[in-house]
């Protein structure tokens, strides 16, 4: 082989190593054995969305990542409600959402979707073990990676953190905080978002609803879903919210608690998109009954 040829070869290898090393760092666990593929090419204009919440910390990030001419657009979208003591019967409608946007250079974008491919290659096999641990630390991550003609990754996990179901978190988690790394230390400005970033977070809202619905560990994430389309949406995401306000327990069984919530959080989101207040006052001490059928008839008629 000629030297210089071997030389590139040697070259390239030790180009693409730490990529590769960065990514399968992120699977590394006693719990479960790594096979690594091919990673697939992934189309430098693919569309990539990341979300992630603690269930106990009170927050929710959805990261909307869109490539364009120059660059890629970075949106970032926060709930961060926190714990609050209340006295009164719901709690206070806060719904604190920041909204930041910063531009990601193309090179960097290629990077994370490298990372990403070699995250998608890894088959996990578990490691069959004794017994099985569990914790208090409830969270959730999501990652999905779209062209216009399909969907590359499409990763989503709600729940307890233990080794228990670590094969079910591990690939979406290693992508979030892949991602997250991608953009720490960018300029993030706050932003007002435009019409066209309102409708990719209603359109987002109604693909990923019919996705957690029936989820029992993503009944938390699901409130924060309403409060924070209530503030970034518009008013495409209403037909969801009445499909929410709609919807009634099986005959001679209560609401749940969290579905009820749904339905309060679902009644500010409303008032918050359609711009008009049927509430009643003090909003903390609603008759929920009341206010969601008044809610229901303000928009009837919306498609």
């Amino acid at each position: 082989m000629p030297a210089c040829f071997a030389l590139a070869v040697i070259c390239s290898a030790n180009r693409a190593e730490p990529g590769d090393d960065r990514a399968k760092k992120q699977l590394q666990s006693d719990n479960y054995t790594v096979t690594w593929g091919t990673a697939p090419a992934f189309e430098p204009k693919a569309v990539l969305e990341i979300g992630d919440g603690i269930g106990h910390g009170g927050t929710l990030g959805w990261v909307w990542f869109q490539p364009g001419k120059d660059g890629v657009d970075v949106l970032s979208i926060q709930f961060a409600e926190g714990w609050h003591p209340y006295k009164s019967k719901w709690p206070p409608d806060r719904a604190p959402v920041a909204v930041k946007r910063a531009r990601l250079k193309p090179d960097a974008y290629a990077t994370l979707l490298r990372d990403l491919a070699v995250v998608d290659s890894a088959t996990l096999k578990p490691v069959e073990r004794n017994g099985f641990t569990s914790s208090s630390n409830n969270f959730w991550v999501y990652a999905r990676l779209t062209t216009d003609k399909k969907t590359l990754i499409d990763l989503n996990w709600a729940g307890y953190e233990g080794n228990g179901h670590e094969l079910e978190f591990a690939k979406p988690r290693a992508a979030v905080r892949l991602s997250r790394e991608a953009i720490k230390g960018l300029d993030f400005e706050e932003h007002t978002l435009t019409d066209w970033e309102r409708a990719w977070a209603s359109d987002k809202f109604a693909h990923d609803w019919k996705k957690f619905k029936g989820l029992d560990f993503h009944w938390w994430v699901r409130e924060r879903y309403i409060e924070t389309v209530g503030v970034v949406g518009d008013e495409a995401a209403l037909p969801v919210l009445r499909e929410i306000l709609a919807a009634q327990p099986p005959k001679g069984k209560p609401r749940e608690s969290s579905d009820e919530r749904c339905v309060y959080y679902a009644i500010n989101a409303v008032t918050r998109l359609a711009n008009k207040d049927v509430r009643e006052k003090p909003v903390e001490e609603m008759d929920i009954e009341k206010t969601r059928l008044k809610v229901l008839d303000l928009i009837k008629d919306k498609k």
